[in-house]
Formats: structure tokens, sequence, C-alpha cells
């Protein structure tokens, strides 16, 4: 049996139930999830569906964060990952909507939301962890456990935390 391909305006329906507080059209959405403001867009020509969720602003872009992400990328996050846009932090998950089951949707929106959450502690978008290789002889290992490069307060490196209105917009309430 062949698998229905998905459209924008496949999206486009189901996304009330995901998010909450949904506005916008047709391949470009904004909404709440488990209190995180999410975007998501689409273009059928292109064959791209992508999920986003601000994270925060970081206020420098010091080796020793970008690298913390970085290797989250590796092996704590998997379909969403870390991105950056200026001084933007951003979790985001793409994928091509001719193979997006609404399964897959919920899991990737979930992984984003979770990815946000985790920001600061674990910076993982789920209970999977694929073992990193050990950091070279003399330098230190990256462990988000001990505090890694975040700041001390549970966001992270980055001001924010991904609930509010964007990036950059201060602090969720």
């Amino acid at each position: 049996m062949m698998r229905a391909v998905m459209t924008t305006a496949g999206i486009g329906r189901i996304l009330d139930a995901y998010l909450d507080d949904l506005e916008g059209r047709d391949g470009f959405w904004r909404g709440t999830h488990d209190d995180v403001t999410v975007y998501v867009f689409s273009d059928d020509d292109h064959d791209r569906m992508r999920i986003m969720a601000p994270v925060g602003e970081l206020r420098e872009p010091e080796p020793r964060v970008l690298q913390l992400l970085l290797n989250a990328n590796y092996d704590r996050a998997l379909d969403a990952h870390y991105a950056m846009r200026g001084l933007e932090l951003w979790t985001v998950a793409v994928h091509p909507l001719a193979t997006l089951a609404p399964d897959d949707f919920a899991s990737y929106l979930k992984q984003v939301v979770t990815l946000v959450k985790n920001t600061g502690t674990t910076y993982a978008s789920s209970d999977l962890v694929f073992m990193a290789p050990a950091a070279p002889e003399g330098e230190e290992d990256e462990d988000p456990d001990k505090g890694g490069a975040g700041d001390g307060d549970g966001r992270g490196p980055a001001e924010g935390g991904g609930g509010g209105a964007g990036p950059g917009r201060g602090p969720r309430a």
C-alpha cells in the first residue's frame, strides 16, 4: 500500500492537533507547544518542511559554547538540532515533505520543543544519547551535566528561554 504524500495543505490540516494559539497561513505558521513558541514552514516546490523554535540570543559567540552546541548536535540532538542566525540560537528540524508522516511531524515537533527546554542542562532532544568520542588528551570534556558552558541560570549560553515571543525578545514569563 502506498503512503500519501504530505503537502503544505496537509500540514495545515494537522497543526491544530499539535499547536495552541495557532496563527498564520499556508506555508508559515506560528503557535505554542508546551509553552514554547514554535514556527512551522513548508514549501511544496522545494519539498521541505521546517519546524523551529527560538532558544534566545547568545551574549557572545564564545568558542566553548559553540563547541558545546555542535557536540550536542552530534550525540544528544537527534532529528532536531541547534542552529544560529546571527546571535540568535534556535532549535530546528528539517525534513522532506513527500516522506513526512503525521507521526513523524509529532516526533520532530516534540524534539524541537524538548531541545529548547533542555538547553542549559542535558542539551538533548530525547532520552537517547549516542556516545561521543572522548575529548583529545589535554582538552576538557564538555559535560552538560556538570555545568558545561552554561551560565548557571538553567538556561545555558543563551538569554531568553524559548517560550517568549521570539528570539532576542527577552526571557519567557
